[in-house]
């Protein structure tokens, strides 16, 4: 994994802290029992698929029982089960009845789960399942909303580990789980059958086992070969392809961007049906790959988002662009105040004044040439949160692992005419690091934050 995508992921990420603190239980919960995983929830959540190993050892026989898969005749159960995640896709293909019933059943340490359904339309994959018997899962953080589970998909490569999402849901009428794969290939191979393999239930162990039958709902072409590019051309969109689905659409084009540009996300912020109406957004920003051309970095995505309504004559993209920089790394016992310069704009971090006191490190800095037009105080305040505190022998390093590294700052304004803000960094507990010195660590400056996002000219795209 590359330490830059990832920072830049972590970047854009928008936490719901409501929702952040039982998924840090879960989180904690898992990573006692096992090797350090990722997970996601969703609304709103990261975007990304567990790593764990294929490999759990004896847990038990599993088994799947014969599947039968129709296309649903009555859909009104399935479409309350994907209207406990928010999925609006699911929901309407399920009134129209194109979402494909799944009877599928694997049993494993004594729990059951069955596959409910399955749909694929725009580029979206979505799952649904049951566990059967809830009252014999072990689970030793209780929710009475959420309950946690692992799985494999596929092979367990990057590749598909970065395209999914999951959650689970502890309703009235059961257990359900929602899975979601923004498809991580240009097309989707007729007759396909996608491997799924559950390796836990909260913190029962098993294999349960699934071949899914995944088919493409009929849909429209269109091929607007538009492009735009940015006032100072250092980056073009080329849509090359909008496929409207039944209840999506899958939006693809070509991004290129500058050398020095080589991490910036290209993103379509929103759609806009032709009544100004904002279509649901899905996902933005799913990469194909990305080559250097000549003197810039090309590369083919894809974004979704949800159904046009219906007699819409056109749509419109807003597309933008998010800048990316290589966190600044900073001496501790450097003499202040020292400057930190963008490398991409005119931005400039000084910082005034570091203090070490028992387990405190304060940072005091001031940003000049900061677009306060299109950042908020409170985003400022989230730049300076993500500032870390790194032992330098592992600057580089891919990670710093705890106990040598302090992954964010409580930061506070100081002067909000003249953008003065401190920053305080907590040495000791349970993420706090050994041996502190200010010769021995730096400070980690995350950069990209700091940038608004670049707009680009919208392009109004005809569907009829």
């Amino acid at each position: 994994m590359d330490k830059q995508w990832f920072n830049d992921e972590v970047n854009k990420i928008d936490v719901p802290k409501k929702e952040l603190n039982l998924t840090i239980q879960k989180g904690i919960a898992r990573a006692k029992a096992e090797k350090p995983v990722k997970r996601t929830y969703k609304k709103r959540r990261i975007a990304l698929l567990t790593a764990a190993s294929i490999c759990i050892g004896v847990l038990g026989s599993g088994f799947v029982f014969p599947q039968m898969s129709r296309v649903l005749a009555e859909v009104p159960i399935i479409g309350k089960i994907y209207s406990h995640f928010h999925d609006t896709i699911g929901q309407n293909l399920s009134a129209s009845k194109l979402v494909t019933e799944l009877n599928q059943q694997a049993v494993s340490n004594g729990i059951s789960v069955t596959m409910n359904s399955v749909y694929y339309d725009g580029g979206r994959i979505g799952i649904t399942f049951k566990v059967d018997n809830p009252d014999e899962v072990e689970i030793r953080h209780n929710s009475d909303r959420d309950f946690y589970y692992d799985f494999k998909l596929v092979d367990g490569s990057e590749k598909w580990m970065r395209a999914a999402s999951f959650d689970g849901k502890i309703t009235k009428d059961g257990w359900f789980g929602n899975i979601h794969i923004n498809y991580p290939e240009k097309e989707l191979p007729q007759n396909t059958t996608l491997p799924i393999t559950i390796t836990s239930i909260g913190d029962t162990k098993g294999i349960w086992k699934f071949d899914i039958p995944v088919k493409q709902l009929e849909n429209k072409m269109i091929n607007p070969q538009q492009s735009v590019s940015s006032e100072d051309k250092e980056h073009t969109f080329n849509f090359e392809k909008i496929t409207v689905g039944k209840g999506s659409v899958a939006i693809d084009y070509k991004a290129m961007y500058p050398l020095a540009g080589e991490n910036d996300l290209a993103r379509i912020g929103n759609v806009t049906d032709d009544k100004g109406n904002e279509i649901d957004f899905k996902t933005s920003g799913i990469e194909f790959g990305r080559e250097k051309v000549g003197n810039q970095i090309e590369s083919d995505e894809r974004s979704i988002f949800g159904k046009i309504p219906e007699g819409a004559e056109f749509i419109t993209l807003h597309p933008n662009v998010r800048l990316s920089e290589k966190p600044s790394i900073q001496a501790l016992n450097q003499k202040t105040p020292f400057e930190i310069q963008s490398t991409r704009s005119d931005l400039k971090i000084v910082v005034n004044k570091i203090q070490h006191k028992k387990q405190r490190l304060i940072v005091q800095y001031t940003l000049q040439n900061v677009d306060t037009k299109h950042k908020s105080m409170d985003e400022l305040i989230n730049c300076g949160e993500v500032m870390n505190l790194m032992d330098s022998s592992y600057v580089d390093k891919e990670f710093a692992p705890i106990g040598h590294v302090v992954k964010g700052s409580d930061v506070k304004v100081l002067n909000k005419e003249k953008l003065q803000f401190q920053a305080t960094f907590q040495l000791d507990g349970e993420y706090g690091v050994k041996n502190f010195s200010l010769k021995n660590y730096v400070l980690e400056v995350e950069m990209s934050p700091y940038h608004p996002e670049k707009p680009l000219p919208s392009v109004k795209i005809q569907l009829k």
